[in-house]
């Protein structure tokens, strides 16, 4: 949601996470490069958490809407909440139109140093994302938990700096017993209700709506059960 890339590619990850609007001509505005400011001060980048280990910005674009042209100092993650498309205009002007789907993960890495850029919601689809910034350095040496082995958590990225999973449950259904690392955070791609057993603890239930997230500081072992009606959808991403 990838390593690290090129400076294009990387702005185009980036998008998913922290995002930037690039104008689309029937904005009458002109896509030329201008001063970035820094992403706090992006009106459209709404923190949601910050524990000062990561800090959460929420984007939500309308369509056709745009952010600020804004820098990234720091390594980051993003979920995608819905279907969308948008463009992606970089300091030097150069553009890039890209769609994702909900519950993409992406990864943005500074490592050759900052990046800049615009992002844009297309004319056709809203845009939501969360954008999980990384406030302090990967640990070294890296020591990487167990991946989990329950067949319905699936992997979808993995780097130095974290690992994702896809989970999906029917109603009903449940996983095994998993162990969930801590600095680990949630992210609902779909509305439902979840309920958890942890190994020495009370069953504990979480009703919530896509786009809501919550971050877990402790190690746990717990097994998952769908409580609802509906498909459930969920992210986790392990922060190392």
């Amino acid at each position: 949601m990838f390593d690290i890339v090129s400076s294009q590619v990387r702005c185009l990850v980036a998008v998913s996470c922290c995002l930037l609007g690039l104008v689309w001509p029937s904005n009458g505005l002109a896509q030329t490069s201008e001063q970035a400011v820094p992403i706090t001060a992006e009106p459209e980048h709404k923190i949601r958490f910050d524990n000062g280990r990561v800090r959460m910005y929420e984007v939500r674009l309308a369509k056709g809407q745009a952010t600020l042209m804004h820098e990234h100092l720091a390594d980051s993650f993003s979920v995608i909440f819905r279907d969308t498309g948008i463009s992606i205009e970089l300091l030097d002007g150069a553009t890039t139109n890209s769609s994702f789907s909900a519950g993409r993960v992406g990864f943005a890495s500074t490592a050759q140093g900052p990046y800049s850029h615009r992002v844009v919601a297309s004319k056709d689809t809203d845009f939501h994302v969360i954008a999980m910034e990384l406030m302090t350095p990967a640990p070294d040496p890296l020591v990487s938990p167990d991946q989990r082995a329950d067949p319905r958590i699936q992997l979808v990225l993995e780097n130095p700096r974290g690992r994702a999973y896809r989970l999906r449950l029917a109603p009903g259904e449940s996983t095994g017993p998993f162990v969930r690392p801590g600095a680990t955070a949630i992210f609902a791609i779909s509305g439902g209700r979840i309920a958890e057993e942890v190994s020495g603890e009370r069953n504990r239930l979480w009703d919530f709506e896509t786009g809501h997230f919550r971050w877990m500081d402790n190690a746990q072992t717990l097994t998952m059960k769908n409580e609802g009606s509906t498909p459930v959808d969920l992210v986790e991403i392990e922060i190392y």
